[in-house]
């Protein structure tokens, strides 16, 4: 991420982010995807998506290799998942910032609310989502 300082404000000038979900027990999660992206983009975060298609190797080097470009890993946390821990992981190997997205009522390791850098919404619906994703960006770029 690329920052400068104008009259003590920061401006994001430029930032990518990986978006993901987990998809082992559900895919409804995968709808919510796109969504995020185009919040995303609102704030002229430049956004990779989570792709299930391909072998196990494709999946694997597409995931790799987009989260290593990227500044910021968004992931939906509603489910275990070893795939999102994984990311959730090589992103703090990588030094990049987290945002953990969680269902209300749902557990999530204490581990993840300990990781520095890493911001956990809670939400109830995709709508409540949204607005706390917006709040967060918003801050973030202020």
């Amino acid at each position: 991420m690329l920052a400068i300082a104008l009259n003590k404000s920061i401006f994001l000038i430029y930032m990518k982010a990986y978006i993901t979900c987990p998809v082992c027990i559900t895919r409804q999660r995968l709808l919510l995807l796109p969504e995020l992206k185009d919040l995303l983009k609102k704030y002229d975060i430049e956004t990779y998506i989570y792709d299930i298609s391909g072998k196990p190797e494709d999946v694997y080097n597409h995931d790799f290799n987009a989260l290593e470009k990227c500044d910021l890993l968004v992931a939906e946390v509603s489910e275990p998942s070893h795939g999102v821990g994984i990311l959730i992981g090589l992103s703090l190997q990588f030094d990049m910032k987290r945002i953990l997205l969680i269902k209300e009522g749902r557990s999530l390791s204490k581990i993840l609310y300990g990781m520095p850098g890493t911001d956990i919404i809670e939400y109830e619906m995709v709508d409540d989502l949204k607005i706390k994703l917006q709040n967060l960006l918003s801050a973030l770029s202020a």
